[in-house]
């Protein structure tokens, strides 16, 4: 199964390829063996409950959106209704 590593080599060059999870070093561009090393995940969870900030924000938005649609369409209807 590949997965997607992070490689430094003396150089200081780094890359990120998408290998063997056995793979722990390979040849960089300079000529150099370039390791692979740790690196910090490139995702953030909400402290407390664990769910995603920005998912959360999209479904709020999308939500809200919908609610003030149809509230001012509703309102719309009941003027138009009266006029009848």
């Amino acid at each position: 199964m590949k997965r997607m590593f992070d490689f430094a080599c003396a150089n200081g060059h780094k890359t990120e390829r998408l290998v063997s999870y056995e793979m722990t070093s390979f040849r960089c561009e300079c000529g150099e063996e370039a390791n692979r090393t740790l690196s910090a995940p490139s995702f953030r969870l909400e402290g407390w409950s664990g769910s995603f900030p920005s998912s959360h924000g999209r479904f709020e938005k999308k939500h809200l959106d919908q609610l003030k649609w149809e509230q001012k369409h509703n309102s719309q209807a009941e003027i138009s209704s009266l006029y009848k």
